[in-house]
């Protein structure tokens, strides 16, 4: 009887050794099947600043989704419009770098245009936009009063550059004007003896005819509404 329980101990201890192995193996399999790290693609291309007078330059940057591997990452570059912004045929994110900058060269111009920057690496293809302005654009925008309803008025502005009068809904005079970017100007509209002004329409820049903001080679529409007594 007593031989019969060491042997039984026993049996016990040998399979509580077995499943401890083969847990252990069960694991290390595990460890050693980890799936491996996903090979490195484009993630952004970008410029800075995208916006230039034409004929100075920018830089931009790639960025990777992972390190780039031991012997680096290459990156396809291009340009849709060269007449505006030229890049390199490619540049390289070093081994274990996630992004490279590279020139962007842009081109006077006699139009204000943009580019599309790309790039493609690991199956990947993203843009960024640069746009080249002319000297007069990048630094100017404009204001532009557009007519409304069939009363007369007048809308001036201050700084002074808008001076317009309305007869029977249609304009003369100082309609539209050109500011430097970034400046603040405010609209008066003054309705004639025959008429009433009933408001400006909301149309998008001109929300608040009391302080637009000018922005960069854009004209900014505002229509009073005069209509007759």
């Amino acid at each position: 009887m007593c031989t019969s329980r060491l042997t039984t101990s026993t049996r016990h201890r040998r399979l509580s050794r077995l499943a401890v192995i083969g847990v252990l193996i069960v694991i290390g399999a595990g460890i050693l099947a980890a799936p491996a790290l996903a090979a490195p693609a484009l993630s952004t291309v970008k410029v800075s600043p995208t916006d230039v007078v034409g004929g100075d330059p920018a830089t931009g940057t790639v960025t990777l989704t992972a390190p780039a591997g031991a012997g680096g990452l290459s990156v396809a570059l291009s340009s849709d419009n060269t007449t505006a912004a030229t890049v390199p045929p490619s540049v390289t994110v070093p081994g274990g770098a996630t992004s490279a900058n590279f020139p962007v060269s842009t081109n006077p111009v006699s139009n204000s245009q943009s580019a599309l920057i790309i790039g493609t690496a690991g199956g990947v293809t993203a843009y960024a936009i640069i746009t080249a302005w002319t000297p007069f654009a990048y630094a100017n925008g404009s204001i532009a009063i557009v007519p409304g309803g069939n009363g007369s008025g007048r809308v001036t502005s201050q700084p002074a550059g808008i001076d317009c009068t309305i007869t029977f809904g249609n304009g003369s005079g100082a309609c539209w004007a050109f500011y430097p970017v970034g400046t603040v100007v405010r609209l008066d509209a003054r309705p004639a003896d025959n008429s009433k002004f009933v408001g400006w329409r909301g149309l998008p820049g001109c929300f608040d005819p009391s302080k637009i903001t000018v922005a960069r080679g854009t004209t900014i529409n505002c229509q009073p509404g005069f209509v007759l007594r």
